[in-house]
């Protein structure tokens, strides 16, 4: 596949392409979809730990553009070559949306593993809050899935819709789940403030402008350190994220 200037300089950085080929698609709730991939040689170079991402570029076959989207491992059999990615389907469409909510088996889409983030426990925290919204559940069950089953973890999700309540979470004995509607960017920070307390290892993601009011609430009320506290926004409310290049 030619490579625009984006696709060169991850080249550079060390970021091999790997094809991924659709094995088949699972609807996990109306608007949330998961694709299986097979991926032969991916996993020498991307690893499957909690809430680790890779790069996957999709093209839009209208324009002939090359999309990069980023998007969490939702599960995997490393020793199978095999995995799984979760895409939220959502109106207008995306090129990432589009393709997902049309992809069959045989597909094939390009991905790349470079600056992947991952989850890991904080020390010396009283417990551990996951914040996010529907885009950041894969993250967030990823997580869920990697958590000593003695641990206590508060779940705060942000909805924009009510359907968003429909997508599966991952199940852990001492997590305690709460929605909150998305009621502008102030919402989330507003039920964020009344959960957490200082010591706590707090991980966010979500929209831009939510995350931008949550800081101060996380800061704080939280107080904790550097290495306690990841606030990564996935996406920006009326505006796409990711690369492009033209092929």
């Amino acid at each position: 596949m030619p490579h625009g200037f984006d696709g060169a300089v991850l080249r550079v950085l060390g970021a091999k392409e790997h094809a991924l080929t659709v094995r088949g698609v699972t609807r996990l709730a109306p608007h949330f979809t998961r694709v299986h991939f097979d991926a032969p040689t991916l996993f020498q170079q991307a690893t499957d730990s909690p809430a680790a991402w890779i790069r996957l570029w999709i093209e839009d076959p209208m324009t002939g553009v090359d999309f990069q989207r980023a998007y969490t491992i939702a599960a995997a059999d490393v020793s199978e070559a095999r995995l799984e990615v979760d895409f939220l389907l959502h109106e207008p469409a995306g090129p990432a949306s589009a393709w997902a909510s049309s992809a069959s088996a045989g597909d094939r889409v390009v991905a790349q593993s470079l600056g992947s983030t991952s989850f890991t426990p904080a020390p010396d925290t009283s417990g551990l809050v996951l914040i996010g919204d529907a885009a950041g559940v894969p993250a967030i069950n990823s997580i869920l899935r990697s958590l000593d089953p003695q641990m206590e973890v508060r779940v705060l999700l942000e909805r924009s819709h009510e359907e968003d309540e429909l997508i599966p979470l991952a199940s852990h004995p001492g997590a305690v789940v709460s929605w909150v509607p998305r009621d502008g960017s102030g919402s989330l920070a507003l039920a964020a403030a009344e959960i957490l307390s200082p010591g706590t290892q707090v991980w966010a993601v979500g929209e831009t402008g939510s995350l931008k009011a949550l800081r101060p609430a996380v800061k704080e009320r939280a107080a904790g350190n550097r290495k306690s506290i990841h606030v990564q926004a996935y996406w920006i409310e009326g505006r796409a994220m990711g690369k492009e290049r033209r092929v």
